[in-house]
């Protein structure tokens, strides 16, 4: 009967704590990146460098901040994870040191997710290894721009040296729970999509097609991109790609209405009279809803189990414990 009870003691904590391979428990979310996961960082920036005079992106119609019109997946991860959420991506950001919003806000220095990087590790000798690290960061590599400063690249070699340089420093310093995002399709997001025909001409590289295809290059490369790292390491990839695409294909699905137009037109500045049904905020960046789906995403990720899973899971064996142990008898 000790048996019994022992095993039934082993196996109810094996289901209360998960794995440590499968859900960690973090302090802290450290983010990286661009105006995916900037939650104020650029406006902050903007509103020093006026005298609180102006903000960017204006607010409204975007909210406090954020390239959005609510709160960004960083935030909601946070929220879910319960927290603190410590963020230094900047809207712009390129992989390497450049900024594309160089041009739209002349004299306000902005850096790229390298300067991001190198200031974290500059002031953080030792990383928290029980921190949870978020890298999302790419689209301004490819996408047009009218940035006097950088000029977008059509291949993605640059871009994934920066992303493992990055990660190299961070695990240099003890980070050892990084989450990476992929890219969506970036010739389907609102600004592109008008020329996605199936067909990717030459000399065009910012036809939706082919940065349709230098996307796929980019998350490929990803894949295999850290697969030197030390075994106590643990990438953790989150694929948006994938997410976006099916959103777009079956948008019923996941609630939404329109999954091809921006709610707030930034030529008219009109806004949509039901912005929780679409998938884009503006041209280019998720709406609210969006980023509920990818913080959503994201925690699924992780592998922790959902409280009422959990419960669920401790019945079930509770209840195959209790069996045994009856049928011992």
């Amino acid at each position: 009967m000790k048996k019994e009870l022992l095993l039934a003691s082993f196996l109810t904590a094996g289901i209360l704590l998960p794995s440590p391979a499968t859900a960690a428990v973090f302090s802290t979310i450290y983010s990286f990146g661009d105006s995916l996961s900037d939650n104020g960082n650029v406006n902050q920036a903007v509103l020093q460098a006026t005298g609180g005079t102006q903000t960017f992106p204006p607010s409204p119609p975007y909210d406090g901040g954020r390239f959005s019109n609510g709160l960004m997946w960083t935030e909601l991860l946070a929220q879910q994870l319960g927290i603190p959420l410590v963020n230094f991506a900047f809207g712009g950001a390129t992989t390497g040191s450049a900024n594309t919003l160089d041009n739209t806000l002349p004299g306000i220095p902005l850096p790229g997710l390298e300067q991001q990087i190198n200031n974290f590790v500059f002031n953080t000798p030792v990383a928290d290894p029980n921190a949870l690290y978020t890298i999302w960061v790419g689209a301004n590599d490819y996408l047009p721009t009218n940035s006097i400063g950088f000029t977008p690249v059509a291949t993605p070699t640059i871009p994934l040296t920066h992303i493992q340089e990055a990660v190299n420093s961070l695990v240099g310093i003890g980070a050892e729970q990084i989450m990476i995002l992929n890219l969506p399709n970036l010739g389907e997001v609102p600004r592109t999509s008008f020329s996605l025909d199936g067909n990717c001409p030459v000399n065009n590289q910012f036809d939706a097609d082919c940065l349709n295809d230098v996307t796929i290059a980019h998350n490929n490369g990803l894949v295999s991109l850290f697969s030197g790292l030390p075994p106590e390491v643990n990438i953790i990839p989150v694929d948006i790609n994938s997410l976006v695409s099916d959103a777009i294909e079956n948008p019923a699905q996941f609630g939404l209405t329109n999954v091809t137009d921006g709610c707030f037109n930034q030529i008219t500045f009109a806004v949509c009279s039901n912005p929780d049904e679409y998938l884009f905020w503006d041209s280019q960046h998720p709406s609210a809803t969006g980023h509920q789906l990818i913080a959503q995403l994201a925690f699924q990720s992780l592998g922790i189990p959902e409280p009422s899973a959990i419960a669920g899971l401790v019945a079930m064996g509770l209840m195959a414990v209790g069996t045994r142990v009856k049928g011992k008898r």
